[in-house]
């Protein structure tokens, strides 16, 4: 979502309000909202660089980043944890260019209710447009944070722990792979990496990266619901286009954990 800017209307036009309810309490949904901003926000339609990027709140800013390019999206003007926050917010475009976005979060019996408001239309060149884009847009977002808390079992109620099960993914070079070829090298790793992304999207990823850069094998290692294990092992094998390609094999392993760093 992005919107165009400049001139300003003679008239204030409505703020955009939505709200989504999620199973934790609310210094857990700020938690979840701020620190795994990029685990649940769907950036394959709602991003500047797509699924291959990834976003998080650093040093008083939202950023998104892709290898070496970067777009900041906003700077953090309030932060009351478990409150809320609000920033400025110019995702694409300039700071000059910026709207505003308040998130708050407020107890709702076992849950907590998330109420974002945008605000700051009229500095915008074509701010019904932009406006209705947001609307329609906002509720896609939020419905990503409600399903990642979901499928992460984050809970319903404070103190919860997650609960789920665990899996790692085995990946070494496949039959498609050159001898003496790199992984890392051919064209189709960029499909693992985007596939280990739209994992990350789902709330699943814990944890990705080779264990013999040598020879180009990796672990992938994700907690998923309870019961999802068929799903996951179907989209290992058939999500992952390196893995199609024959570039990589896969073996998907259950994981049976015993201990976390919450334990």
């Amino acid at each position: 979502m992005t919107a165009e800017t400049v001139p300003s209307t003679s008239h204030p036009i409505a703020p955009v309000r939505r709200e989504v309810r999620v199973r934790c309490d609310a210094d857990t949904a700020f938690e979840l909202f701020t620190a795994h901003l990029g685990a649940w926000w769907p950036l394959g339609t709602h991003s500047v660089f797509g699924a291959e990027g990834s976003v998080a709140f650093e040093d008083g800013t939202v950023v998104e980043r892709r290898g070496a390019d970067t777009a900041v999206w906003g700077t953090v003007l309030r932060w009351e944890r478990p409150v809320g926050f609000a920033m400025t917010w110019h995702p694409g475009q300039g700071p000059e260019r910026a709207t505003e976005v308040a998130v708050e979060f407020t107890a709702d019996g076992d849950g907590t209710l998330v109420t974002l408001t945008h605000t700051g239309w009229e500095r915008l060149a074509e701010p019904e447009a932009a406006r209705a884009d947001y609307d329609r847009g906002w509720p896609l977002v939020l419905g990503g944070l409600e399903q990642w808390v979901e499928r992460a079992g984050a809970g319903a109620g404070a103190g919860t722990e997650p609960t789920g099960e665990w899996f790692a993914l085995h990946h070494r070079p496949g039959p498609g792979l050159a001898d003496g070829g790199s992984v890392f090298a051919h064209p189709l790793f960029r499909e693992h990496v985007a596939f280990l992304h739209r994992l990350r999207e789902r709330g699943w990823l814990v944890a990705a990266g080779p264990v013999d850069a040598a020879n180009g094998a990796g672990m992938a290692v994700v907690h998923i619901p309870v019961g999802a294990g068929p799903e996951l092992d179907e989209l290992a094998r058939t999500d992952d286009g390196s893995v199609t390609g024959g570039v990589l094999s896969v073996t998907v392993q259950p994981w049976d954990v015993r201990f976390t760093a919450a334990d």
